[in-house]
């Protein structure tokens, strides 16, 4: 019974002091946060006293040096290292600590004589790395990995922390060091960690500067070694991320000469360059392919997309080079001559007619080709229609009004539940829109707005909610005598668009201008400015669409174009001023505000592209 009563008030005592103690810590941590160190040095002197553990050690530590009380720190210190004679970060605090007393020799003996003593063991390389780090003491943490490296014998280590220090210390010239050490040996599964280092760097590089240090670097050693495959796949890799895509191919070239290659990497740069708009770029490597023969496996592929790519470079400028178009016009005959007219030559097909009739001014011909395209295609009702639908286009692009609308209508009718057959209504609905049967035009386009191509939908909203905005009421006089001017700046509108549609940019500029002088603070201004903003971009004056685009997305942030003209601006920058940082900020915005835009999920594939991402 005694026994247990003597466990028993043991125990108790135990706890008291525990309690004690816990509340003598918490008490001293409120002083040192407070800033009340006489008061907290005090209770932390007691507490360390009777346990020398770590945490209190810090504690105190930190105490002392707020205190400058310096020879009871050295005391302290060098107690703790007695305690623990194997720990080597307290040697860096005694250095620290002499550092800031400014016994700068004393400090740098310490810190060397650690570093001397350094074991060649990871774990005790990363310790002293971080404890130099926690005192930010930047150059000698640098120091400890690198003597780690030839203390391992490996020269590859520590390569992240490494390069961390020198992004801190805004070393570019280490950054890119490293980045090469990595591939020294030409051993390509580093590559993946050479890519990452080198864009990790090129992140903040709004002035091109650190690109043009890694890429005057890497081209001297491609130079200096040119069997060294590493370096040369690091600068082909470099020139696609910052989308330089001439160089690449040159580089591309080179390569495919020199080992022989397919021409795979050649077709890879013409995809790239495409898809960022550098037709030319792109219209060069296709040429390389074909001119390596038939038995080239990208041959008859890269024959198919260089006419494609020539037909997109054409019609993306305003004016047009008649040259350039008759050129094309010949090279599409010959090549549909040459494979005839059916189903594996529609895509051919379409464009030809396209360059005939909308560009060379040969509307019969352009005719006369799809009449026979419709007959051939007789069993292939979805072809047929597709075909059916170009006519009615080029119909209306002559002005041929009624032979448009009964085609639209005939396609509508035998393909009433079809993507082909809801694209011919809407374009129905848009030809009403332009003669100014806008009751009628919106009629059809309500009901397109639950079409199931999201596309088609989005495009019939707009124009209905466009009509709608508008439109004027009738008022009782002009029900009885009617009214021209009624609707005027939305007529005005309608008829610029038909413009646009017959790619008469000039005329259509003009016409938006009058609406602008007809009803200058109308609701058609956002309009207006979207449609000006993109024949500048036809006429290459990038800068003036990306002001008229600002003006949308700035006084027009909660009307129907906003998301568009987010997502016009961030193309803008991409593919014609290159100013990546920004494109990737309107990316951003895109995603971040209008999350339920039709071109949200795009948004978020360029912008990881743009980021480096590697996509599926």
């Amino acid at each position: 019974m005694k026994k247990t009563v003597a466990t028993f008030f043991l125990i108790l005592i135990s706890m008291l002091v525990f309690a004690q103690k816990n509340q003598d810590e918490q008490l001293a941590i409120e002083y040192y946060k407070s800033g009340e160190y006489e008061k907290a040095a005090e209770l932390f002197e007691k507490l360390y006293n009777k346990k020398a553990d770590t945490y209190i050690y810090y504690y105190y530590y930190q105490v002392l040096l707020e205190m400058g009380h310096f020879d009871d720190l050295e005391k302290m210190i060098k107690k703790q290292i007695r305690a623990y004679p194997n720990v080597p970060r307290y040697k860096i605090d005694l250095g620290y600590a002499y550092e800031h007393a400014n016994e700068i020799q004393k400090a740098e003996k310490e810190y060397q004589n650690v570093l001397k003593e350094m074991l060649p063991k990871d774990n005790a390389i990363r310790e002293l790395y971080y404890a130099f780090l926690s005192k930010a003491k930047q150059e000698y943490a640098i120091e400890t990995l690198l003597k780690g490296r030839k203390l391992l014998n490996d020269n590859k280590l520590y390569t992240q922390e490494l390069t961390a220090i020198y992004e801190k210390l805004n070393q570019t010239d280490k950054i890119i060091e490293e980045a090469l050490a990595l591939i020294k040996d030409d051993n390509a599964s580093y590559l993946p960690t050479s890519e990452e280092i080198i864009q990790n760097l090129l992140i903040n590089d709004e002035d091109k500067q650190k690109y043009v240090t890694i890429k005057t670097i890497l081209q001297k050693n491609v130079q200096k070694y040119p069997h060294h495959l590493s370096y040369v796949a690091l600068l082909y890799w470099v020139y696609q991320l910052n989308k330089d895509y001439s160089d690449a191919l040159v580089l591309a070239k080179s390569i495919d000469k020199r080992q022989k290659d397919d021409g795979a990497r050649v077709y890879e740069v013409a995809k790239l360059a495409y898809q960022s708009r550098d037709y030319e770029t792109a219209i060069d490597a296709l040429s390389y392919l074909i001119a390596k023969g038939e038995e080239s496996p990208y041959f008859m592929n890269a024959k198919i997309d260089l006419l494609n790519v020539k037909y997109k470079k054409l019609t993306s400028v305003s004016p047009v080079r008649m040259a350039d178009a008759m050129n094309l016009e010949k090279e599409f005959k010959k090549l549909i001559d040459e494979n005839g007219i059916h189903s594996g030559t529609a895509d051919w097909i379409r464009k030809y007619v396209q360059l005939l009739a909308f560009y060379v001014n040969k509307p019969q011909e352009a005719i006369a080709v799809l009449n026979q395209a419709i007959a051939t295609a007789d069993r292939d009702i979805r072809e047929k229609n597709q075909y059916k639908v170009d006519l009615a286009d080029i119909q209306l692009f002559s002005g041929n009004v009624w032979d448009a609308t009964l085609l639209y209508s005939q396609v509508e009718k035998e393909l009433p539940n079809d993507t082909i057959g809801h694209l011919a209504k809407f374009k129905n609905a848009k030809l009403s829109f332009y003669i100014g049967e806008f009751a009628w035009a919106k009629s059809q386009l309500d009901v397109l707005r639950a079409a199931t191509t999201k596309l088609i939908a989005n495009d019939a909203m707009y124009f209905s909610l466009l009509i709608s905005d508008n439109e004027e009421e009738d008022d009782d006089d002009s029900l009885l005598f009617g009214n021209e001017n009624k609707n005027l700046p939305l007529q005005y509108f309608a008829k610029a668009d038909f413009l646009l549609f017959q790619n008469k940019e000039n005329e259509a500029f003009i016409m938006f201008d009058s609406v602008l002088l007809l009803s200058p603070y109308g609701p058609l201004t956002d309009d207006i400015f979207y449609q000006k903003a993109f024949i500048l971009i036809k006429r290459q004056d990038y800068f003036g669409a990306e002001l008229l685009l600002k003006k949308i997305i700035e006084s027009y942030a909660y009307d129907i174009l906003a998301d568009d003209a987010i997502y016009k601006l961030a193309e803008l920058y991409e593919y014609y001023l290159k100013d990546i940082p920004k494109s990737m900020e309107c990316y951003q915005k895109l995603m971040r505000e209008y999350p339920g835009s039709l071109y949200s999920v795009d948004a978020r594939k360029r912008y990881r592209a743009l980021r480096g991402d590697v996509l599926e």
